[in-house]
């Protein structure tokens, strides 16, 4: 009963939890890290088909461009609401 009333957490369970949000969180930077990636071969691209006066392939490239930018803003939307988990699992077996 008194467990529920102080919330007292398990060792194994919060470094358990804890474990998987950062291995999750670290898995996110990384796609991170790709799409940027991504996205810098996709202006190059259309900087290219620009010179080369290929208005449609640059605008395809300006397209997909976008696409992963809306992806990037996903993953940083993601990124947070773990980094919010992580802060409510701390608070909960860390009560003040």
């Amino acid at each position: 009963m008194f467990s529920k009333l102080f919330r007292v957490c398990r060792d194994d369970s919060h470094s358990s939890s804890s474990e998987k949000l950062k291995q999750t969180l670290k898995i996110l930077e990384e796609k991170e890290v790709i799409l940027q990636k991504k996205i810098s071969q996709e202006v190059d691209r259309a900087k290219g088909f620009t010179r080369a006066n290929n208005k449609q392939a640059a605008i395809e490239c300006l397209k997909r461009k976008k696409y992963y930018e809306g992806k990037m803003d996903q993953l940083g939307t993601f990124q947070l609401h773990i980094r919010n988990q992580e802060k409510k699992l701390q608070q909960d077996c860390h009560p003040r």
